[in-house]
């Protein structure tokens, strides 16, 4: 497998409380002079960096994809800075100002695993998107991993009226404890801050709107997720219009592979529930999220082009 290409850039934008910030970002970023074919922006969850795409990565590396991985502040890859608050809105304000100076030309799909859903769906109503691909979402009320809000609450209380070396020790621990892996007490509150200030409940609006573009949607979910009760994304399937949905309980034969690329060619595209599956498709099914790719890149008929002008 190759290894990411890792690239650094300043980007200023406006905090939480109105203060402006400069963070120097790191992305993974693997055609920086850009690609005839297309480009995907990748956002990951909480904890999570561009290395959790790595997988599919490889396969867009071959067909000419740029991928780019964005890595939001206080993840152990781009620095956080102070009174960070991990809302939506702060993390919007960032992902806009890091789009702002990178070239996205041609097609652009925003590709996201788990709390990174929320900003890339907000991001492809914001910024002309040929494709949205979600695996794992969080759904639009609280699911399981974070209920009851209030308990989380109170440790994100505590950890900040203690001394932080025994505060981030505290949380490291709790961390490990619920199996999720953080690399020190600065990323596990950093994971802890970003899901408590989840949009959930005004997600919606953007759904909605995305339902107004020709953006082709994919989403994929699983019936073992330690996040996320598979109810709450049936329910909020039916706010994705014109998804044709399939079901399976443990495999997905590669047969279907045709069955569910072919809704991208009239449809907006499909969803997919695996039952048997973990909160990790992004490297379980990264096969499938790569030719879904391909197919809403049209990265086919590209390549073929590519190839003929060699």
């Amino acid at each position: 497998m190759s290894e990411p290409k890792v690239h650094r850039k300043l980007v200023k934008f406006q905090a939480a409380n109105g203060k402006n910030v400069e963070v120097q970002a790191v992305y993974e970023d693997s055609l920086s002079s850009g690609s005839s074919v297309g480009t995907v922006v990748a956002f990951h969850g909480s904890p999570g960096s561009h290395k959790d795409f790595k997988f599919i990565r490889q396969q867009l590396d071959n067909i000419g994809v740029r991928f780019i991985g964005i890595n939001y502040p206080g993840f152990k890859q781009t620095d956080g800075y102070p009174n960070q608050q991990h809302t939506n809105e702060e993390r919007q304000k960032y992902t806009d100002a890091f789009l702002k100076d990178i070239s996205l030309t041609g097609k652009v799909i925003f590709l996201a695993h788990s709390r990174g859903c929320e900003n890339a769906l907000i991001t492809s109503t914001t910024f002309p998107a040929t494709g949205l691909v979600m695996m794992n979402p969080v759904g639009l009320r609280l699911h399981k991993s974070i209920r009851p809000l209030s308990r989380l609450q109170r440790i994100e209380y505590v950890y900040d009226l203690l001394p932080k070396l025994l505060a981030d020790k505290m949380i490291y621990k709790m961390y490990h404890s619920f199996g999720l892996k953080v690399q020190d007490g600065e990323e596990a509150i950093s994971a802890l801050r970003s899901v408590i200030r989840c949009g959930l409940d005004t997600t919606l609006p953007f759904i909605q709107k995305l339902q107004k573009q020709d953006t082709k949607n994919f989403i994929i979910f699983a019936g073992r997720d330690i996040i996320v009760e598979e109810e709450i994304i049936f329910e909020s399937l039916k706010e994705y219009k014109d998804l044709e949905h399939f079901d399976y309980e443990t495999d997905i034969p590669v047969t279907d592979y045709s069955k569910i690329l072919k809704t991208f060619d009239s449809g907006k595209g499909a969803s997919v529930f695996v039952k048997k599956d973990t909160h990790y498709q992004n490297k379980l099914r990264a096969d499938l999220v790569a030719e879904v790719i391909k197919k809403i890149l049209g990265v086919m008929e590209s390549a073929s082009l590519e190839k003929n002008k060699l």
